[in-house]
């Protein structure tokens, strides 16, 4: 059953939907993003992921991803924004069957993409399956018109030629050519998932970079990023005296040793 809220948010997109997300399985429409000048201070930050996690480190969090978990299929990108969520599962029913029969587990398709704004990250936990896609060609490129910042799939995704050629910025557990569309069915979105281990919900700030990924809570995104922006500046001075010969006295008395 649908929440009656669900379908009045959802009905303001109905010339856009093609009907592939079933409504039931919708648990946020609208969710409260950051201002882009919010999202700007973060990626002006030298180093995103790694000055972040040592911010969230004091306040109790412990959400980085490795790059050895959750690798860019490119290098060189860095992202910064809201998460939009989808939860998959595998499929009840075996893909033979489903091949042989016409029959399709549900799936959300582009319908997930059209509910996004620009500059969202769209995060899919399909727990870490390798051996079925869960993103490709078709919702990349849909992706890059919506304008969505990046992709983060625990799990695969397929067609990694065309995505890197699209420029879209992607992080995933693994590459295949196998289609998850008879092995996957959608079974939330808009809720919250896990990510590598890390509890991550709608509207929390996904940052990632060549060492990885972070997830921000929402409720911390303005504290964080003024944190970390004065944990930078410090940084800045300390390399400054290291790289001009300074001694480590010096460097010591600009940021402890035990912050290094």
């Amino acid at each position: 059953m649908t929440d009656p809220k669900i379908a009045e948010e959802l009905a303001a997109y109905s010339d856009r939907l093609l009907g592939l997300l079933d409504p039931a399985i919708v648990r946020r429409v609208a969710i409260d993003r950051p201002d882009a000048a919010v999202i700007e201070r973060y990626l002006a930050l030298p180093d995103l992921t790694s000055q972040v996690a040592d911010i969230l480190d004091g306040l109790g969090y412990d959400s980085a991803v490795p790059r050895r978990r959750l690798p860019p299929l490119e290098g060189g990108r860095r992202v910064a924004g809201p998460a939009v969520t989808a939860r998959q599962i595998p499929a009840a029913r075996a893909p033979g069957f489903s091949i042989a029969s016409g029959h399709r587990p549900k799936g959300g398709g582009i319908d997930q993409i059209t509910l996004t704004r620009r500059g969202d990250v769209f995060v899919i936990d399909a727990g870490g399956v390798a051996e079925a896609s869960s993103f490709g060609g078709i919702l990349a490129t849909a992706s890059i018109a919506a304008g969505l910042a990046g992709i983060v799939v625990d799990g695969a995704v397929r067609d990694s030629a065309s995505i890197k050629a699209g420029g879209l910025a992607v992080w995933s557990a693994g590459v295949t050519p196998r289609t998850g569309k008879h092995r996957l069915e959608l079974a939330e979105f808009n809720g919250p998932v896990t990510i590598a281990g890390v509890q991550v919900h709608p509207g929390d700030l996904v940052l990632g970079d060549d060492d990885g990924l972070l997830f921000v809570p929402a409720a911390l995104i303005l504290e964080v990023i003024e944190r970390a922006e004065a944990a930078a500046s410090q940084e800045s001075a300390l390399l400054g005296a290291l790289s001009s010969g300074g001694s480590a006295r010096e460097a010591a008395a600009i940021l402890h040793p035990s912050k290094w």
